[in-house]
């Protein structure tokens, strides 16, 4: 509802500033514009999130600790087998499971900025790229703690520190690489809500069968499946920098590329499919 009001705020500014957006004559002109809109829905909305609980950085952690810790356990119950890579268990734990999460935010990203604005983009024409990319800075801050948190640790186990920005350099990276795939994914989800449920249950359970808590392992099943999972080209190549395993650096250049292109691909598949995204909310009495 916040996030709605302080939206509506911004409208009536850009009205009384005389923006038209869909007048404006260059995309790259459009473009800043709505980044700088962005920028105001983000700033407010982090005030917010931190002001209402005193341990707002505490409940990022959180997670982390939990879902580390337990795994760990399991390892040492024998449950989890030891892992094929030069790095300590906590880490490789670790590592994969802020990567996890990071991955799950993003790829939902589209969805869930459509969806806390739902009942003010049907009414008022607004860059459908600005609430998007106020969410994504709010995904990045948080993944950004995340990964800080990954780095003190690493760092206290001994990791030399340049292979520790290599893979916290990556596992950001991931970030991106989600919201690339959601911004493909977020029309249909939006427009079927079949669609939602089934990523809905992957980021429930995807999780189980991932290269989170597995390394795969040469001439198993479990490594087709591993290698095929979205998260195996961040989680991966995380933990080799993290180990100072050798990376392809030229094929890891052709990813980035490939990945940043296709993001901006996907926003803009994204942004026009605004109308019918406003129309089925209108018929579903959204």
């Amino acid at each position: 509802m916040q996030f709605t009001t302080k939206i509506g705020r911004l409208f009536l500014s850009m009205q009384t500033e005389n923006i038209d957006f869909d007048g404006t004559p260059s995309p790259a002109k459009r473009v800043r514009h709505s980044i700088a809109l962005a920028y105001q829905l983000f700033r407010p909305q982090l005030k917010a999130k931190f002001s209402r609980s005193f341990l707002g950085y505490f409940w990022i952690i959180f997670p982390i600790v939990v879902l580390t810790v337990a795994a760990h356990g399991a390892h040492q119950s024998g449950i989890m087998f030891a892992p094929d890579i030069n790095l300590p268990f906590f880490i490789f734990y670790m590592i994969g499971v802020v990567a996890w999460l990071n991955f799950g935010e993003a790829l939902m990203l589209g969805v869930r900025s459509v969806e806390a604005s739902r009942s003010f983009i049907a009414r008022v024409r607004f860059p459908m790229l600005s609430i998007v990319l106020s969410q994504l800075f709010a995904i990045l801050v948080d993944g950004l703690i995340r990964i800080l948190f990954v780095a003190l640790m690493s760092l206290a186990f001994g990791i030399d520190p340049l292979r520790v920005i290599l893979s916290c350099g990556i596992i950001l990276f991931g970030t991106v690489f989600a919201a690339m795939l959601g911004a493909f994914i977020a029309p249909f989800a939006l427009l079927v809500e079949d669609v939602k449920r089934i990523f809905q249950l992957f980021l429930s359970f995807g999780l189980l069968v991932s290269p989170v808590f597995f390394q795969p392992r040469p001439g198993t099943t479990l490594e087709t499946v591993l290698y095929f999972h979205p998260i195996a080209p961040i989680a991966l190549p995380a933990r080799k920098a993290m180990a100072g395993a050798p990376i392809d650096i030229p094929l890891s250049i052709v990813f980035g590329l490939t990945v940043l292109g296709l993001l901006i691909i996907g926003l803009r598949f994204f942004i026009k499919a605004k109308p019918l995204i406003v129309e089925r909310m209108l018929l579903g009495g959204r």
